[in-house]
């Protein structure tokens, strides 16, 4: 079953569909592992989920956000190190976020620091709470997409939201080939695409190989 999915409701599809940001996944693989199939069903989700979503797009800091980040960097800092330790960057985390971030995420940051130094220098720091900006923008607008194409609030896709998704979206698509994705999508078979489900084939669709392949198509 789909999870509940809240946010503003886009009065259409089609006013949102051009504000999703974009990320990388291997072409062809599911998020469990499993692959796209078909040559021809792998192109329509490509093709589908590209014309969805729009470009990945860089968070632009501005001088009042930029100024509370270098803040939280300080007084994560107390012992004016220059350097965010792995507790200090947890604190930041909770204080900008509002979350203490799991050891794979600390693990993850900490592993890319500059190995050179002790911790997280005031510019990896900055670079970092971009990044995040930018993933926590980019599941939100998938979020409007979804909601957009979830017309009765159910928090799960049906075929027939499917059909008429693809008919704003890829109208020269054949119901065949639609049926396809729909089950390619659905990852695990109960008959409903899931946010989770949607959100991996988002991703998919805005991989560069497939985008090109699907341009072609």
């Amino acid at each position: 079953m789909g999870e509940d999915v809240g946010g503003t409701r886009p009065s259409s599809a089609s006013r949102t569909a051009g504000s999703l940001a974009g990320c990388r996944c291997k072409p062809g693989v599911g998020r469990r592992g499993r692959e796209f199939r078909r040559p021809d069903s792998r192109v329509a989700v490509a093709m589908f989920f590209s014309q969805a979503g729009a470009r990945p797009r860089r968070w632009e800091a501005s001088q009042s956000e930029h100024k509370k980040w270098v803040e939280v960097f300080k007084a994560c800092d107390e012992e004016n190190k220059g350097y965010l330790s792995r507790e200090d960057f947890k604190v930041a985390v909770v204080m900008l976020f509002g979350y203490k971030p799991s050891k794979i995420e600390a693990d993850s940051v900490m592993s890319s620091v500059d190995p050179n130094t002790s911790g997280i220098l005031l510019k990896e720091f900055l670079d970092i709470v971009r990044k995040k900006n930018e993933a926590q923008l980019y599941r939100n607008e998938i979020r409007h997409i979804f909601t957009a194409f979830d017309r009765h609030y159910r928090g799960y896709l049906t075929l027939e939201d499917f059909k008429k998704a693809f008919k704003q979206v890829a109208p020269k698509l054949s119901e065949r080939i639609i049926l396809e994705v729909f089950r390619e999508v659905d990852q695990d078979s109960d008959g409903h695409v899931s946010f989770k489900d949607f959100e991996y084939a988002m991703n998919y669709g805005q991989n560069p190989i497939m985008r090109k392949t699907a341009d072609k198509s």
